[in-house]
C-alpha cells in the first residue's frame, strides 16, 4: 500500500541527524546536569532569557529554550517534505494525489489517526503536568504534583514523547512522503531521550564518565 523507502541524500542525512539530535542533547543537559544548568542560565550564556519572569525563572527559561530548538526539528521536516519530496507532495497534497485510489485514501486515514493520537497525547500531557511540570519543574525543585490520570493512567511511559513520534509519523505517511528516514532518525533520537538521556540511566553513565566526585542532581 504505502511505497515508501528510507534513501535521502547522504549530505542531508547526515546534517538531518545531528540536527534533530540538539533538542534532545539539551533536554540531556538539563535533566542530567541541573545544576550547570541553572548556573549557565544565571550567567547568561543563553541568549534571549533577559525577559523571563523571575516566578518559575528556571522551568520557564527551559521551555523558552525548548521553543527555540523546535526551529531545528522543524527545520529538517520541512526541507525534507517540501524541497527534496516537492513534486511528490504537491501531486499528493495539492493535487489529489492521496484520493486517486483506495489504497491512498486509506494510508491518508492511517496517517491523519496515528497525527491525532499523537496530538492527543501531547495535549494531554500538558493539561496533566502544566508547563512547570513538562519543562523540568520538579528537576529544579519547585512543586510539581504527581499525577495519575489520563495519559498516565496509560501504562505508557513518556507518552508527550511518544505523541511527538506518532504525529511525525503520522504527517508522514499521510501526505504519502516518499522516505520514512526523518521519522525513524525522530524515533532513534526520542527513544535515545526515554533510555538514556533523560533516564536514571543517563545519570549514572554521566557519573561514571566523571568519576566518583560528582554528585547527582
Amino acid at each position: 500500500m504505502m511505497k515508501t523507502s528510507f534513501d535521502i541524500p547522504m549530505p542531508f542525512a547526515a546534517i538531518a541527524f545531528c540536527a534533530l539530535a540538539i533538542e534532545r542533547i539539551l533536554y540531556a543537559y538539563c535533566f542530567i546536569c541541573t545544576d550547570s544548568f541553572k548556573k549557565s542560565v544565571d550567567s547568561n550564556k543563553f541568549p534571549g532569557l533577559s525577559t523571563i519572569p523571575k516566578d518559575g525563572y528556571y522551568w520557564r527559561c527551559m521551555q523558552r529554550l525548548g521553543m527555540y530548538i523546535k526551529v531545528f526539528q522543524f527545520s529538517v521536516c520541512i526541507y525534507d517534505l517540501l524541497v527534496l519530496d516537492q513534486d511528490n507532495i504537491v501531486n499528493n497534497v495539492f493535487k489529489g494525489g492521496m484520493l486517486e485510489t483506495p489504497e491512498k485514501m486509506i494510508q491518508m486515514a492511517v496517517g491523519l489517526g496515528l497525527l491525532f493520537i499523537g496530538q492527543v497525547l501531547n495535549w494531554a500531557t500538558f493539561d496533566a503536568l502544566g508547563a512547570k511540570g513538562v519543562y523540568y519543574g520538579y528537576e529544579f525543585g519547585y512543586k510539581v504534583d504527581r499525577v495519575s490520570c489520563f495519559p498516565y493512567n496509560l501504562n505508557i511511559n513518556d507518552p508527550q514523547y511518544w505523541g511527538v513520534v506518532l504525529s511525525i509519523f503520522g504527517i508522514y505517511i499521510a501526505v504519502g512522503a516518499s522516505s520514512l528516514a526523518i521519522p525513524i532518525m525522530e524515533l532513534f533520537w526520542y527513544m535515545m531521550s526515554m533510555k538514556v538521556f533523560e533516564n536514571e540511566r543517563g545519570r549514572r553513565i554521566w557519573r561514571r564518565f566523571r568519576g566518583p566526585s560528582v554528585k547527582a542532581n
